[in-house]
């Protein structure tokens, strides 16, 4: 009896030991579980020569190759790609999702909803592309480069947009003077930016404003009739092509992992060549 109520003591001892002070092998597997790896996730949209989803050019586009270009520059860094719309991207940034959009103009939304990495290339500005023959009448009654501002005012010319696409400095006059307008469209879909063109050559709007570009891609793709005017208000002002986070601790990371990354990735070959087939630029 003595010897049982011995074992029972020491079992219970023991077992208050444990209770203090865990087995290293189960310290080490919950050490294990609270540690995350880096990762990256990116938020993709078809919107050429940016983003090519299909077709001859698949994953040929300036972004894809930015985004393989980060794959092999940060091997250790667990990286994924998730397909969504535009307006859904923008959306779960802003909710502070758990991804990054690859292309996005800098500086252009609050700091507390974004974080930006370094500028990892420039785009041309973007300018007005419409019809040849509006494009003529643009520029005789506003200028050339058209003066937006001028043009917008008089509110009477169609507009169409993709669904969360922005237009950097340009944005603030496209919401004053056209934004709730009958003269303004809002396009959505995962080919927006091919929609918005077919509207215009349509004739179910008279312009929109991209990047010189976007006519290079389709032009290659499906040679359109629409033509490429400047704009005074952003005329020799490129836009700085950057990474973009949400403002979060995860986001916050991924920056620095990007940012570490972009001397790499301006310099991988493949990269360069879709940027030099798309943007017509040299340099980053």
């Amino acid at each position: 009896m003595r010897r049982l109520l011995k074992a029972l003591i020491c079992s219970a001892f023991l077992f208050s030991l444990q209770a203090i002070f865990p087995p290293i092998a189960s310290a080490h597997a919950l050490e294990n579980q609270t540690q995350t790896k880096d990762s990256i996730i990116w938020g993709v949209n078809s919107a050429p020569p940016f983003h090519i989803l299909d077709g001859y050019f698949a994953n040929q586009g300036v972004c894809d190759q930015m985004i393989a270009a980060f794959e092999r520059a940060l091997p250790n860094v667990e990286q994924q790609i998730e397909y969504y719309p535009q307006a859904r991207i923008a959306a779960q940034i802003r909710q502070g999702g758990n991804l990054c959009f690859p292309c996005m103009i800098r500086n252009i939304s609050p700091a507390e909803i974004v974080t930006y990495s370094d500028r990892v290339f420039s785009y041309p500005p973007h300018g007005i592309i419409t019809r040849p023959e509006l494009a003529k009448e643009f520029t005789e009654r506003f200028g050339n480069p058209v003066d937006l501002v001028e043009m917008l005012k008089q509110r009477s010319y169609r507009f169409a947009q993709p669904m969360g696409r922005r237009y950097g400095n340009l944005q603030p006059y496209i919401e004053r003077f056209l934004l709730n307008s009958e003269q303004y469209s809002e396009v959505s879909g995962k080919d927006a930016n091919a929609n918005m063109l077919a509207m215009v050559n349509a004739k179910r709007v008279d312009f929109v404003i991209d990047y010189p570009i976007l006519l290079n891609y389709h032009n290659q793709v499906l040679p359109i009739d629409l033509v490429f005017v400047p704009i005074l208000q952003n005329q020799g002002i490129a836009v700085e092509g950057a990474v973009g986070c949400p403002a979060t601790p995860w986001g916050k990371r991924a920056i620095e992992l990007i940012n570490e990354a972009i001397p790499a990735v301006q310099q991988d070959p493949q990269f360069q060549a879709a940027k030099d087939r798309w943007l017509l630029l040299q340099n980053p």
